[in-house]
């Protein structure tokens, strides 16, 4: 439980600390550099110990992880962030992956849900229009809903990683390092020619923050605690903790970013984590 708790803190923590970066000193190429570039020098001794595994993980499977986790799922949430506060990125894009990966396995695979699962997903959709729909109306200057229809893509994509690892028949140390060491080798030359670095003028003390918070604190801590609370508690118990992160979020986003969720926006995000609690402990999936 310790492990699921610091989970959902991490999570949440990465959330706030992304959007103070990219909306000071730092842009979404920025954090997304450091997010593969530290986790890939800290992992990249697992990849060359088990090598790459494409015949194993299969072409396809293996483009899915890569871009499902990588380059495209960070882009999309540190963009988002740009608009949207921190409680509706570990809302949109964290509390919503278990509902994408259930649509993805119904349509794929033909899995089958309980009705306190279908009665969750419902749940989550009407607190994702609780979250969408102020953002459309109240707060349409703001831009929010462009970082919620983002948040919600990255989700999507990571969604995608998630089914296609589960599928792949290697550890989750193993598809992380394979992930992030691909990730960093191929959007490092498109950040030093193409794009316009901010990393050498930062601050060094907000670099060395968002090292410690992007190629650490998520890349390997989060990793690990996952997969201990997973082995110890078993996966739908240890999922479920991964709903507390949009709560967590709100609070250290009210402590340290003085963001204060609209009362509408904090009746969403309770939908969003009593739905994904109904998704995971509602019933054990059966297959079509």
């Amino acid at each position: 439980m310790l492990c699921g708790l610091a989970v959902a803190l991490i999570w949440s923590s990465w959330s706030v600390a992304t959007r103070f970066a990219v909306t000071t000193t730092l842009g979404p190429h920025d954090v997304t550099f450091l997010r593969f570039g530290v986790s890939a020098l800290l992992l990249w001794p697992i990849l060359v110990r088990n090598g790459f595994g494409i015949e194993r993980i299969g072409v396809v499977r293996m483009l899915v992880m890569v871009l499902g986790a990588g380059v495209p799922f960070m882009m999309l949430g540190s963009m988002g962030m740009q608009f949207a506060p921190a409680s509706h990125v570990a809302t949109l894009m964290i509390g919503t992956m278990p509902i994408w990966v259930a649509v993805l396995s119904g349509l794929f695979f033909g899995e089958r849900f309980a009705k306190p699962q279908l009665a969750g997903m419902v749940v989550v959709v009407a607190g994702v229009f609780c979250i969408g729909g102020y953002a459309l109306l109240a707060n349409r200057a703001a831009g929010e809903w462009r970082g919620d229809l983002l948040f919600l893509l990255a989700g999507l994509c990571f969604a995608g990683f998630t089914i296609a690892q589960r599928r792949s028949g290697v550890s989750p140390w193993h598809a992380t390092a394979l992930v992030n060491v691909c990730s960093a080798v191929l959007f490092a030359p498109v950040y030093f020619i193409w794009l316009e670095p901010k990393l050498f003028s930062a601050p060094p003390a907000a670099v060395a923050f968002q090292v410690l918070a992007q190629g650490i604190a998520v890349a390997i801590l989060g990793m690990y605690f996952y997969t201990e609370a997973v082995r110890r508690l078993g996966a739908p118990r240890a999922a479920i903790f991964g709903a507390l992160a949009p709560g967590f979020a709100v609070l250290i986003g009210m402590l340290f970013l003085k963001e204060v969720p609209a009362p509408v926006t904090l009746v969403g995000i309770a939908l969003v984590m009593g739905g994904v609690a109904l998704v995971v402990m509602g019933g054990r999936r059966k297959a079509g």
